[in-house]
């Protein structure tokens, strides 16, 4: 295959395999940054950087002064936060196609990404007044910080007693723990907030896209579920999306968010809670791929799509193809599961010994923690235990609440309280 030019890789984890490999499959050579000397993306490629992918500036030195035999047509990213920024940052100083700055800080910061929202219709919770007090009409209510991700720090309030313990506990609302000295490549000083906001009552759904030329492509909209206690860890994203009378105006809104958020040729991922009457409220959008391996294992086993090879032509300047009609929903049921570990501390013990059942076929297992680990569920997403993706026929005998329930029963690890 032809040397189309090089593409540089924000990032070599493996989170980032999918996009390097993509990249190569498409004709391009990879320039691979990481810190670590083992990422395992490093052993796909033939340039690495060994660099923080948060060193914006010495990752464009040294791309600047590698002695290529060509041009550099294209960079991108799988992580979040500060990687996102690294990215726009070095697009903008190469003239590459991603998300600019302006759009990565609008959501970056969940007060700019609200105001935007609210400018072109789109529903968000309430914001409350931390400073004035929290009246008893206002619970239950939603505490998180006003940057931060992996749902590190987000509480619900559901009574005045349980608030006013709280705070007392706390003497002053807590430091967000994914807050940065730093804050990005445009070196603004961030401002550690938390906010409050009304709780929408629910489900949740994730819509997954690429933006090219200003223009939404959507890719998947899925379902989430997340525990009963705070932070509300996400043990589910699942397929099909059970409401189509409601795709018109999530895409809707997911085209204003374009518009609103300054969002073009970057990856898009938003979150929306759907209220007992529909209503759609913003919960989070980003430039990014998204986690939870929705790109990687649902949307290509699920619709017969693949996500990153249409991510890297959007990175490089080709032109994408549209995503499969995806509202036409197979007959099959598929979700990507995980294993949380109980409120509180708590030691794992062990892995189930996980059984997939009749026609379904297991796409991912992955186990994240050992026998011994100490969790803390205030942590986040990143005490969960294991993390499995299936795809199977409709079960005609169980609805898709009951097939869930089926599948978490099954991964369900062990955990001795500390």
């Amino acid at each position: 295959m032809k040397q189309k030019g090089y593409f540089l890789s924000i990032g070599a984890g493996i989170n980032q395999v999918p996009l390097i490999s993509s990249a190569t499959n498409l004709g391009y050579t990879v320039i691979a940054v990481d810190q670590s000397d083992r990422a395992p993306g490093l052993g796909l490629v033939p340039l690495r950087i060994l660099e923080s992918v948060t060193e914006y500036r010495k990752i464009l030195k040294t791309a600047s002064e590698l002695p290529l035999q060509g041009k550099i047509v294209g960079v991108g990213t799988r992580s979040y936060g500060k990687a996102t920024y690294t990215t726009s940052y070095i697009a903008d100083k190469m003239k590459l196609r991603y998300a600019p700055l302006a759009s990565v800080e609008i959501c970056s910061d969940k007060n700019l990404l609200k105001a935007a929202a609210e400018r072109v219709g789109i529903l968000v919770p309430e914001s409350l007044d931390l400073h004035s007090g929290i009246s008893k009409t206002q619970f239950p209510f939603v505490l998180k910080p006003a940057r931060g991700n992996s749902k590190e720090g987000i509480r619900t309030f559901y009574h005045p007693e349980e608030w006013e313990h709280y705070l007392k506990s706390k003497k002053k609302l807590p430091r967000p723990k994914t807050s940065a000295k730093k804050k990005n490549a445009a070196s603004v000083a961030e401002k550690e907030e938390w906010i409050a906001q009304e709780y929408i009552p629910g489900f949740e759904i994730t819509v997954c896209g690429l933006v090219q030329n200003k223009e939404f492509f959507p890719a998947s909209i899925s379902h989430k579920d997340v525990t009963s206690y705070a932070p509300y860890l996400e043990i589910a994203h699942t397929l099909p999306f059970l409401h189509p009378e409601l795709v018109g105006e999530i895409l809707l809104n997911c085209r204003a968010l374009v518009s609103a958020t300054k969002m073009n040729n970057c990856p898009f991922v938003a979150e929306f809670r759907i209220n007992p009457l529909g209503e759609i409220y913003l919960i989070e959008a980003v430039p990014e791929v998204g986690g939870e391996f929705l790109a990687d294992y649902l949307i290509p086993n699920y619709f017969g799509t693949f996500y990153f090879e249409n991510l890297v032509r959007l990175l490089v300047g080709e032109k994408i193809k549209p995503f499969v009609q995806f509202s036409q929903v197979p007959k099959k049921y598929a979700g990507v599961f995980f294993s949380a570990p109980p409120e509180g501390k708590s030691k794992f013990v062990e892995h189930s010994s996980f059984q997939t059942h009749g026609k379904e076929k297991l796409i991912l297992d992955l186990k994240w923690k050992h026998p011994g680990d100490i969790l803390k569920t205030n942590d986040g997403n990143s005490v969960r235990t294991r993390s499995v993706a299936l795809v199977g026929p409709e079960q005609n005998n169980q609805s898709p609440e009951e097939w869930k329930t089926s599948v978490q029963k099954r991964l369900e690890g062990k955990f001795e309280s500390v």
